[in-house]
């Protein structure tokens, strides 16, 4: 089932082999796979994937959270390799210098990669020392939102602050969903979650009322049904949110562990 399958990020870019260099570059990740037109990387025992798409750039909620140890030497280090730090003024807390400090004595920070895409940085003591990558995904109506992921995915928070963002375990991995004003602005693939199965449980979702998206790929074919496929083996099907964020379902052939 989707609730017992780990879910990864997806960002956009346009341009591949500049966004490789950049990662790279500027916070020291290499790709562990590179599928056609695709980077995924691991951070500790975490996935997310770069890849290609015109829509890249249209997000402008922040997309994933790097959850780190320390979040003041993960700064000091990223800005030595060249990684400018946004400043953001949310009322009653705002960054100073780059980094945010939280009630419970933490700090968020936030970059924006080559593309554009927001990715923060937030301090948890116990992460592990690599950090560890969570998607993010942006709700115009929260209490939309939470109900939809329940009545239609069978997610149940793990933890919500009410009116603010919502928590989730999905197999051995997190997502959340969080209010803001950006919601619905990505126009690409914002999270894909990936299991073996993935024909009979597009099947159960549509039980319970969840829309499959059709999409003409062109020379990558077209969905029949809602579901793509290859002889390769490769299926994969797409769904939006009640916040109308995209998402995807893709068949697990044993690339990654975890």
């Amino acid at each position: 089932m989707l609730k017992d399958a780990p879910i990864h990020a997806t960002l956009a870019t346009k341009d591949l082999a500049q966004s490789r260099s950049w990662y790279a570059d500027k916070i020291g990740w290499e790709p562990v796979l590179e599928p056609p037109g695709t980077l995924v990387y691991k951070v500790g025992q975490s996935f997310f994937s770069v890849y290609e798409s015109e829509y890249a750039g249209t997000a402008k909620n922040t997309v994933m959270n790097w959850v780190v140890p320390d979040l003041r030497a993960q700064v000091a280090r990223l800005r030595e390799r060249g990684v400018t730090f946004e400043d953001y003024d949310f009322g009653e807390f705002k960054t100073v210098d780059g980094i945010m400090d939280t009630p419970d004595g933490n700090a968020n920070a936030w970059f924006k990669d080559a593309d554009g895409n927001i990715v923060g940085v937030i301090q948890d003591p116990s992460a592990p020392a690599d950090g560890l990558v969570a998607t993010m995904i942006p709700a115009a109506d929260l209490a939309r939102a939470k109900a939809w992921y329940a009545h239609k995915l069978g997610f149940q928070p793990a933890q919500e602050f009410e009116d603010i963002v919502v928590n989730y375990k999905s197999g051995d991995s997190s997502f959340s969903v969080y209010k803001t004003e950006f919601a619905g602005t990505a126009k690409n693939t914002v999270a894909i979650w990936r299991f073996e199965g993935v024909r009979p449980e597009v099947d159960r979702l549509k039980g319970r009322g969840v829309v499959f998206e059709d999409y003409d790929l062109g020379p990558d074919g077209k969905t029949v049904d809602g579901v793509l496929s290859d002889e390769q083996g490769n299926v994969i099907a797409w769904f939006k949110d009640s916040e109308n964020n995209i998402l995807g379902l893709t068949e697990d052939q044993g690339e990654l562990a975890g």
